[in-house]
């Protein structure tokens, strides 16, 4: 976990330099000046524009977990750091997000949650000067307490050793120490354990199969399209939810291999390696479904890319719509006409308290204001008539008639142009996504899943509606977990109850996790699936094979446990595929698995790495040929073999009866290979042998080396024909009687 800490931004952002004469305090207070400095270059990659040194939170401003709770601050009783604890956090989360450009200060904002308890606890105080290898342990005591599951206290542990390093390099620390996280790496569980994790971690066959059925519905509702288009996407190659918004139109690309057969790939944005990769779709199968995906979503979304556009091209002019008055963008509005505007309806006499409650009260609660919005913010609330106003008095008519205020704020379409669009819109418009280093960002106007605000809770049991000014990713990680996952409120129901299948739930990342799993079975390496996921490092957590498959899967490979199947084998020898020994026999003991060596009459086991062949050739002869069943070219071959043996025999015979030198002995040795053809090739037609199965031949002891050792007398030719595999070889009588029925 090495960091730069003395290099150079690629924005030109001068490091913090510590000055060697100063202690750990005065360092510390010019290295927090130096944070105050820096935040502000950021603007607009790092952070965004709203963003203000004594916000509470800077979650909203762009730093993505760069909340400064407490540990164990929650939702419902909200702790904040203490400063001046706080100041030190903010000047850490700036040097990290915006001096060293990562992408979020989540691992470092944790380990320092842990961090300011384990201070206070030690110390009294806040001052991180004071920080020791006992705080650091401490700290890492409360995160074992905090994070009992998984890896998380250990891996906050890990970032907490990069800001000790980073805290000795900028020389903040009164007291220099080396420290290094005594917490480890969880090792894996037992059995059970993994089962539970794959039960946990895999999707639900069920709602797999629920999506599909839903998919391939005619379906009306723009929501549901969504939600089953995402997720026939995430099970088309295995991807991350939030790479969804990379997704331009423009995604799919066609590619033929050698053989001229047609693959789809997806053009898609890896999030770990940041950068567009091409995917292959996992199964040709799935090629019909990315095509429907796209008939499904272009015309819900057509629309709104084109008002992406327009608002990219056209950033001074007001959103247009039926309701908009037919003013210049300078020319003063009343609220009635602000409110047709803003698309507010509003009863007679009632515009100025909608405009107020429905849009000024609520952009006012926003967090996260550009300058120029809360410039003009200020300016409609200065000149705002904060009296109970004047009442309207009307001859004739009994009681006031309405009230009249003094508002000196003048309300134009150029001005609420800034305000709608600051409420609205995306901070990172026209992108999709923030900023990174390197990354190629899509625009709105090209996003797949692009639509209007407001489009998703149209036609959903959301609380509330948005008006349709901005635009959105509409395949949004929170979108679709609510949509998949379920809520707790019984009155918004999830896709899955929508249709009928109640109790059913999947989340996007389960879908990662079953395809990394398939193929694994399916014996791809890691390094290749680790490359198809879109991964830096090894995943193998993703990996959920039973201890079933992968006992197979092993079996299928170790020479001692491979079980190939006859029809595996036969179709191997058909196809002159390489061929194992341990397909063909078991090993012996200490003997290494090896391809052997395929003949024209079938197999040969003989190792040719130690010895030629001691038979110069003679498979007839040798008891390690083997024919297999099912395989005709050899067959074939071992029936051309038989007729040229007969030819020959029948040669040999007549010159025997002429007493020919050398014929007797000639007619015998043929005899005999001939006797071992038909047997071999009757045992070959046997329909009782089963496609595959081995027939192997007989030896008759006979190699050159013992041919040679009893020609110079050093072995007796008892001994061989003794120890020979045939004991009866057929006599003369039993070979004619062969060839007779073979003529017959």
């Amino acid at each position: 976990m090495t960091e730069a800490f003395d290099s150079e931004s690629p924005d030109n952002i001068v490091d913090f330099k510590p000055k060697s004469q100063l202690d750990a305090l005065d360092n510390l207070a010019a290295f927090i000046e130096w944070a105050k400095e820096t935040l502000p270059m950021g603007i607009p990659n790092r952070v965004n524009a709203s963003v203000r040194w004594e916000d509470s939170s800077w979650q909203p401003h762009g730093f993505i977990g760069g909340s400064f709770t407490a540990l164990g601050s929650t939702k419902s009783a909200p702790k904040t750091m203490q400063a001046p604890f706080t100041h030190f956090a903010k000047a850490m989360m700036v040097y990290r997000r915006v001096y060293l450009h990562r992408k979020t200060v989540d691992d470092w904002i944790t380990a320092l949650r842990g961090l300011e308890v384990a201070l206070f606890e030690l110390t009294g105080t806040w001052d991180v000067t004071r920080l020791s290898a006992a705080v650091c342990n401490n700290a890492c005591e409360h995160m074992e307490r905090q994070w009992t599951k998984g890896n998380t206290a250990y891996l906050r542990s890990k970032s907490l050793e990069a800001i000790i390093a980073l805290m000795r390099a900028k020389k903040l620390l009164k007291s220099d120490f080396r420290w290094t996280s005594p917490l480890k790496q969880r090792q894996k569980g037992t059995l059970k354990q993994q089962k539970e994790d794959r039960e946990q971690k895999l999707p639900n066959p069920e709602a797999i199969k629920a999506l599909g059925e839903v998919f391939n519905n005619e379906l009306t509702s723009d929501l549901d399209i969504v939600v089953t288009s995402a997720c026939a996407l995430l099970l088309s190659a295995p991807s991350r939810v939030g790479e969804l918004a990379d997704l331009s139109l423009d995604f799919l690309l066609f590619k033929e291999d050698a053989q001229g057969n047609r693959r789809m790939f997806l053009r898609w944005y890896a999030e770990k390696m940041n950068q567009v990769t091409l995917k292959p779709v996992v199964r040709p199968e799935m090629e019909p479904v990315v095509e429907r995906v796209i008939t499904l979503l272009k015309p819900i979304t057509d629309e709104a890319r084109a008002y992406a556009a327009w608002l990219e091209d056209n950033p001074d002019d007001f959103p247009p719509h039926e309701g908009v008055p037919l003013k210049g963008p300078d020319e003063p509005l009343t609220y009635v006409e602000a409110c047709a505007a803003l698309k507010l309806a509003a009863p007679k006499g009632y515009a100025r308290a909608v405009f107020n409650a429905k849009f000024l009260k609520s952009l006012e609660k926003k967090k996260a204001f550009s300058p120029a919005a809360r410039a003009l913010l200020a300016e409609i609330r200065d000149g705002w008539d904060s009296s109970r106003g004047k009442g309207i008095y009307i001859k004739g008519k009994n009681g006031v008639q309405g009230w009249e205020f003094d508002d000196q704020c003048v309300i134009t379409l150029r001005k609420l142009n800034v305000l709608v669009r600051e409420k609205y819109l995306p901070k990172d418009f026209p992108y999709t996504t923030p900023y990174t280093e390197g990354k190629p960002r899509v625009k709105y106007r090209d996003a797949l899943f692009t639509v209007r605000t407001g489009a998703m809770t149209a036609n959903s049991d959301t609380l509330s509606a948005q008006h349709g000014f901005g635009v959105e990713i509409a395949a949004t990680s929170s979108r679709l977990s609510t949509q998949l996952g379920g809520t707790n409120d019984p009155t918004r129901k999830s896709l899955f109850e929508r249709y009928g299948y109640p109790g059913v739930k999947v989340n996007t990342h389960a879908f990662r996790h079953e395809l990394n799993t398939r193929m694994h079975e399916a014996g791809l390496s890691q390094l290749l699936i680790d490359a198809f996921s879109g991964r830096t490092t090894m995943g193998s957590i993703y990996n959920h094979e039973t201890i079933e498959n992968r006992t197979k899967r092993v079996a299928a490979n170790h020479p001692k446990m491979k079980h190939s199947t006859v029809a595996q084998r036969l179709d191997k020898v058909k196809t002159n595929q390489p061929l194992n020994l341990a397909e063909v026999r078991e090993l012996h003991e200490g003997e290494q698995d090896r391809i052997i060596h395929q003949t024209h009459l079938g197999v040969c086991v003989h190792n040719f790495a130690s010895e030629p062949c001691p038979k110069m050739g003679a498979c007839l002869d040798c008891g390690r040929l083997g024919c297999i069943k099912g395989d005709d070219v050899k067959l074939g071959n071992l029936m051309e073999e038989r007729d040229d043996l007969k030819s020959r025999l029948d040669k040999a015979m007549d010159a025997q009866s002429r007493d020919v030198f050398g014929a007797s002995e000639s007619a015998k040795k043929l005899g005999e290979k001939l006797f071992k053809c038909e047997a071999l090739i009757q045992a070959l037609e046997n329909p009782e042998l089963k496609n595959g199965d081995i027939v192997w031949n007989a030896d008759n002891g006979w190699t050159l080396t013992k041919n040679a050792a009893a020609m110079s007398g050093l072995i007796e030719v008892k001994v061989i024909e003794e120890n020979q595999a045939q004991k009866a070889l057929p006599s003369l009588d039993d070979v004619l009687a062969l060839l007779d029925e073979i003529e017959a």
